[in-house]
């Protein structure tokens, strides 16, 4: 489907851009890969193959785009800060990089089909994080169910408000611009990538590769919504290709593959791969007692799946494959 195709992905050195961008360059699309460093672009994808349809572009998503860059069939925007401490410590470059970000996209994408009469698919990449927090009992989540949204209070508000506000902006470029846009809800997705986030999940692969003991401090921790980065890029693929005008989906498990996981008991999975499959003795230690996993948010999946969609990786195989491919490219050292 993507053979030929001119495809834009914006924060292509991420989790999710960079696997994108490999799977888009399987697929015979002509890539080119934006990013704030064309360096660490090159860095990233200095292994991958097909590297005669890729293409780089150094630029900050909030400062827009260069109408040279020509008109593109389909542009992925997943620019935007992960790491909690980054979005506690700056809330105003979270929201920009999120509304401002956006707002160029689809600004560029009205741009282009006013100049060549094609129009452009854009995908908004939004966020779990817009149906708020689970009380006392697990909640799956349709893609209508946003009306449980997070106090205004709440620490990380920055990130989770401005990716409502972009399903918002999106949602009126389709009924003012009849643009073509859809907008995915991606779950907690992990697995392996170049630079690696700065998260707890990533944390813990690290201290076990460099054989210490997996530390866990905290004597809560909620189960989310887990996926396997290679399944959130086959669905996103998924959308970009079938996904209906306007619309969102859930990129997610929906708990399946046991992938309803805390992150304590993520790295449960971390120490046991590390000590049976690469020969090393570590523990996890809870300092204060044994960490008790909480209800979670699930998000429902039966929309992405109606397109075709199925999940291929239980959270076992898909954690011990990241963990070894970390281990086999020692980017943790």
């Amino acid at each position: 489907m993507f053979k030929d195709k001119r495809v834009l992905v914006i924060g292509a050195s991420g989790l999710i851009g960079s696997n994108l961008v490999e799977e888009l360059l399987k697929q015979q699309a002509n890539v080119v890969a934006m990013g704030r460093n064309k360096n660490k672009l090159e860095e990233v994808f200095s292994c991958c193959g097909n590297k005669e349809r890729l293409s780089y572009c150094e630029g900050n998503i909030v400062l827009g785009l260069d109408s040279e860059l020509g008109y593109f069939d389909y542009v992925f925007q997943a620019a935007s800060p992960i790491s909690g401490a980054e979005i506690k410590a700056c809330p105003i470059d979270t929201i920009d990089a999120n509304l401002q970000g956006v707002r160029n996209c689809l600004d560029y994408i009205k741009f282009m089909r006013d100049k060549t009469g094609k129009s452009g698919r854009l995908i908004v990449f939004s966020s779990a994080t817009v149906y708020g927090n689970a009380d006392n009992n697990t909640i799956s989540f349709k893609e209508d169910n946003t009306n449980n949204g997070e106090n205004l209070s709440a620490p990380a508000i920055a990130y989770s408000e401005s990716k409502r506000m972009i399903e918002v902006i999106a949602g009126a470029y389709v009924k003012q611009y009849d643009l073509d846009v859809c907008i995915i809800r991606p779950s907690y997705v992990y697995g392996y990538t170049y630079n690696m986030p700065n998260t707890a999940f990533y944390e813990f692969i690290k201290k076990a590769l460099n054989g210490e003991n997996i530390v866990i401090n905290a004597d809560k921790m909620s189960k989310r919504d887990n996926i396997y980065v290679k399944d959130a890029v086959s669905g996103i693929i998924k959308v970009a290709v079938s996904g209906a005008k306007g619309e969102a989906y859930n990129i997610s498990t929906n708990g399946e593959g046991n992938n309803y996981l805390s992150a304590c008991e993520m790295a449960e999975i971390i120490k046991e791969c590390v000590c049976t499959e690469l020969d090393k003795n570590i523990s996890v230690i809870y300092s204060k007692q044994k960490c008790e996993s909480t209800p979670g948010v699930l998000l429902n999946n039966d929309k992405l799946k109606n397109l075709g969609w199925d999940m291929k990786t239980d959270a076992q195989t898909g954690i011990y494959e990241t963990v070894k491919e970390y281990y086999e490219n020692e980017v943790f050292t």
